[in-house]
């Protein structure tokens, strides 16, 4: 899956501006805790923009880890660029090494890519295994409740997604971004519980939904009926749990 992202890393931030991107950024920063003084691992960083925020939230250290190497090769030069003491490595997330001890480990769509349940398996404890008893994990994945209709008509939040059928265990669809250049990328669909269940059975507890969040600006810019069809079937989910 990372050869998908490598193609795309110059123009993929740009989807963090339009309608569903806004909300996905208000919405994942509803969940998290307060970053103030605290270490965050951000597995599947993509191209930086996540552990940027990170960081200017007053978190004392942030590492981002990806498969795709242009997508650390960019996030590596804005940091050199602007540098603000982020660390970049790059790892597959179903080989990922302990890095060490965070409060807080983040992964951002990222669960929908283990190639089956064994693998989410895996993937979870590993992800586990980077945080101190206790530390805080957030995810954000394809929302496991979506009216696939919904999706397929959801041009006026600058993207559509269109089922293509069954890959182990999850629904496979094709994600097409109105950006400039317009670009696809394949993503996954895990069905209701899979997710929930996997991290409890990583030794994930308090496993909490974050309802979605436009943001204020953008809500009075467009109106309510604007985001209607958004609220009601987001792209997205997202968790937080602790560890034990």
């Amino acid at each position: 899956m990372a050869d998908q992202y490598d193609s795309i890393a110059d123009v993929y931030e740009q989807v963090k501006r339009i309608p569903i991107g806004l909300a996905e950024t208000t919405t994942l920063v509803s969940a998290l805790p307060d970053l103030n003084g605290k270490s965050v691992l951000d597995v599947g960083c993509g191209a930086g923009y996540y552990p940027r925020l990170f960081r200017s939230a007053g978190a004392r250290r942030v590492a981002g880890v990806d498969a795709a190497q242009e997508m650390i090769a960019h996030a590596q030069r804005v940091e050199e660029r602007d540098p603000i003491g982020i660390s970049y490595e790059l790892y597959d997330a179903a080989e990922l090494p302990v890095m060490g001890a965070f409060d807080v480990v983040t992964a951002i769509w990222l669960l929908g890519y283990a190639p089956g349940a064994d693998a989410l398996d895996a993937m979870v404890t590993r992800l586990a295994a980077n945080l101190v008893p206790g530390g805080e994990l957030v995810v954000l994945f394809p929302n496991p409740d979506v009216d696939w209709d919904v999706l397929a008509g959801y041009s006026r939040y600058g993207m559509t997604v269109v089922g293509t059928g069954e890959s182990a265990g999850r629904l496979s669809c094709t994600v097409h971004v109105e950006v400039d250049p317009p670009f696809d990328f394949e993503s996954f669909y895990w069905p209701p519980g899979v997710v929930e269940a996997t991290l409890e059975r990583g030794g994930f507890t308090g496993l909490t939904r974050y309802p979605v969040v436009v943001p204020a600006e953008a809500l009075a810019e467009r109106g309510e009926g604007f985001w209607a069809d958004l609220l009601a079937c987001p792209t997205f989910a997202v968790y937080r749990a602790k560890l034990g």
